[in-house]
């Protein structure tokens, strides 16, 4: 298989696993997980030495995050399991080195053909549970009592009864962040003119996000379809017209958040959640009482938390279910890496974001839509931090590293082809 066919299919494997890992593990348990991870991150170190990546030319702000997370296990609450994150961290951003050392029109390919098998996987999982099995589907290699939570469900089997629909993520917050990165991709590939049954597409993450409901996503649509507008205001009209547009948007955005806090029972009411938004801020406030413990640099890096590793194993527990997050990407920085960490992780993110402008500020005219894609997809990531840790781990944190990058595409990967396409140096 030559080069760049076979780094296609490994950054298809990699994309897909990080998408829906919490699907692997409900099929295969977390032991053969891990041993799946350790065998990808090998194969992917193969890859890249074969690519002879110059190391030293990394974004910094990326290189000392990992670098922090690996030493934190000095001083972490399990020294051990620090290790083992900090692995699997390292691991993952290896995988973004080597996905952002394709092609951008081939990055853009596998991410938005993968992502939209995933959604027409979990609408046939969904399918399958509900008219075949017509029970709820546990994890297959868990031995939960039949009667236990609606949190433990693989799958509730309600796609046709109206509930809440999980999909092979198991999880339906994840299902309706993967459909908004596969909408906001769907759609710009649209408007570049791309693919012939776009509608197809298009409505396939729109349904799945209808059928998801997840507040967290919904936030997130909307602060992705204002930003869309700007672009599409930038491209058309410059100058002053551009700038008064902005400030009104600003403005009315500030309104609206206005609102919202003013009337904030009244949301959660519609939404259908809890005023303490399903028990965070209980979880936020035992996420600081021991991150003030080591408020410099943290308790030890771990990621996302393993349920076996104490504290974390009651952490965020909350009516009798445990949460494995800290549901704020800013918040769990904090506890693990101090404020140090939050300020390396904050440089990760200007990083990402000044590159994912950059890219759509120097894109020819015809290749803006395309270009847009980073700068609307950090957007939607740095929204979902807010009330999830998701985007610091698996797929949030290969997106996050790849946007990170940037302009250094070229020097990290310098056998990569050139292309007609736009790369993400813009």
């Amino acid at each position: 298989m030559p080069g760049q066919s076979r780094r296609t299919f490994l950054a298809t494997w990699i994309v897909a696993n990080a998408a829906c890992g919490d699907a692997v593990r409900n099929v295969i348990g977390y032991p053969a997980w891990a041993a799946m991870a350790v065998a990808t991150f090998l194969w992917v170190g193969i890859e890249l030495v074969l690519l002879r990546v110059r190391l030293l030319r990394m974004p910094v702000p990326v290189v000392a995050f990992a670098a922090m997370a690996l030493v934190s296990a000095i001083w972490a609450i399990s020294p051990a399991w620090s290790l083992v994150g900090s692995f699997i961290l390292i691991g993952t951003i290896a995988s973004a080195l080597l996905i952002a050392s394709l092609p951008y029109r081939v990055i853009l390919d596998v991410t938005h053909w993968t992502l939209q098998g995933l959604l027409i996987a979990s609408f046939l999982f969904e399918s399958l549970v509900a008219l075949v099995l017509r029970h709820p589907l546990f994890p297959l290699w868990s031995d939960y009592p039949p009667d236990a939570s609606g949190e433990l469900h693989w799958s509730s089997g309600l796609l046709f009864e109206g509930g809440r629909v999980q999909g092979i993520m198991g999880n339906a917050n994840l299902l309706g962040m993967v459909a908004l990165i596969a909408l906001v991709i769907a759609g710009c590939r649209a408007a570049a003119g791309l693919d012939r049954w776009w509608p197809i597409w298009v409505a396939l993450p729109v349904l799945a996000h209808v059928v998801t409901r997840s507040a967290t996503v919904l936030f997130a649509t909307a602060m992705v379809a204002v930003l869309t507008l700007l672009v599409v205001c930038w491209v058309r009209w410059r100058g002053a017209i551009f700038y008064r547009i902005f400030g009104i948007a600003v403005a009315v955005g500030l309104l609206c958040i206005g609102l919202l806090v003013a009337n904030w029972a009244l949301v959660t009411d519609f939404l259908g959640r809890d005023a303490d938004m399903t028990g965070r801020f209980d979880i936020w406030g035992r996420v600081i009482d021991l991150g003030l413990t080591s408020p410099v640099v943290g308790v030890g890096y771990l990621g996302y938390w393993l349920p076996w590793v104490p504290p974390f194993d009651s952490l965020g527990e909350m009516h009798g279910m445990v949460y494995l997050q800290a549901h704020n990407v800013w918040l769990d920085v904090f506890m693990q890496l101090g404020i140090v960490g939050v300020l390396v992780w904050g440089a990760v993110q200007y990083r990402a974001v000044a590159n994912s402008l950059g890219t759509l500020y120097r894109a020819p005219v015809g290749q803006r839509a395309l270009n847009a894609i980073p700068l609307l997809l950090w957007v939607a990531l740095f929204v979902q931090g807010l009330a999830e840790s998701r985007p610091w781990i698996e797929f949030g944190m290969m997106l996050l590293v790849i946007f990170a990058i940037g302009p250094l595409r070229k020097q990290i990967a310098p056998r990569a082809p050139r292309t007609e396409a736009m790369t993400i140096v813009g």
